[in-house]
């Protein structure tokens, strides 16, 4: 993924920016990984919209 530059605070992942977006409209983002049969539900920290 290519990162997405933010004014005045550097490169931020495509990934965060839509997190903080979605944040911003008082969701969360879920990501999945499947293999297989099995779905594992990756979780990480809060980025606390500003």
């Amino acid at each position: 993924m290519r990162p997405v530059r933010a004014r005045g605070r550097g490169d931020v992942s495509t990934v965060e920016a839509i997190a903080r977006y979605v944040a911003a409209l008082g969701g969360q983002i879920q990501i999945s990984a499947v293999f297989g049969d099995d779905l594992y539900i990756l979780r990480g920290t809060d980025t606390h919209a500003a």
